[in-house]
């Protein structure tokens, strides 16, 4: 009988050894990771961008606290907590210029909207996500563009070197790209300055050929992004051109 009771106090013993064991009673939300997309993010100079965070697993966001951040946590781009903006910890720089996108967060995405993005929006973020006491977050990358304007091309009649054409165009970032051909295609040697904006940090181009006898036939200046796919150009189309005049713009895809 002695066994007998010992083998049922083992069992006992085992029973509540396993019901310690067992994870304590919730959602499972609490171990969750942070993910980000990879490559950076683009947007032009003016335009709005979005900057998403993901959970995983796919867990709604509901509850939890969210915040953007740039070098510091606070103040940050923008915080979301108890399922609104807490305008009160956000960054001067930000303010009336950020909204929370809440359109997939049942299934974990969250997103800050950067609306009339500048070349201070240029660079690195993080997104933090915190449900009590605990959080993940992942890295972003923001790049920002410049579009310049249409450019504008005229010839000028610089005493003592000739008869020059210049081109003309402003609001680009970064550093475009500047090409001369003639009427054959060819690449036309060419003198180009860049000059910073001091408000705005844009880049305003001056770019000038000298021409021979004149011959302005067929010449065209076009200026391109290194981070876009668009180009802007514009050409003289025809002869007869005096000194002085402006060519009008075209724009043309690559």
């Amino acid at each position: 009988m002695a066994k007998t009771r010992c083998g049922h106090a083992l069992l006992r013993c085992t029973v509540a050894f396993l019901f310690l064991q067992l994870p304590p009673p919730g959602n499972g939300r609490a171990d969750f990771q942070v993910k980000g997309p990879h490559a950076p993010v683009l947007a032009l100079v003016g335009e709005d961008a979005e900057l998403s965070c993901q959970l995983v697993p796919n867990i709604s966001t509901e509850g939890m606290e969210l915040r953007w951040y740039r070098n510091q946590s606070s103040p940050a781009v923008l915080v979301h907590r108890n399922g609104e903006d807490v305008h009160q910890e956000q960054m001067v720089e930000y303010q009336g210029r950020t909204s929370f996108v809440s359109d997939h967060v049942a299934r974990g995405e969250a997103t800050l909207r950067i609306h009339n993005v500048t070349l201070f929006d240029n660079g690195t973020y993080h997104c933090l996500f915190k449900e009590g006491t605990s959080s993940n977050q992942a890295t972003l990358w923001l790049t920002v563009a410049g579009l310049g304007s249409k450019p504008r091309v005229q010839v000028v009649d610089d005493q003592g070197t000739g008869i020059q054409v210049k081109c003309t165009s402003a609001g680009w970032y970064p550093e475009p790209l500047v090409e001369w051909r003639d009427l054959r295609g060819q690449p036309v040697p060419a003198v180009t300055n860049f000059s910073l904006s001091a408000t705005t940090g844009l880049m305003a181009v001056v770019s000038r050929v000298t021409v021979q006898n004149g011959a302005v036939q067929g010449l065209s200046c076009s200026i391109s992004n290194p981070l876009l796919p668009e180009r802007k150009g514009a050409e003289k189309p025809g002869t007869g051109l005096k000194t002085g005049s402006v060519l009008p713009s075209s724009e043309a895809q690559l």
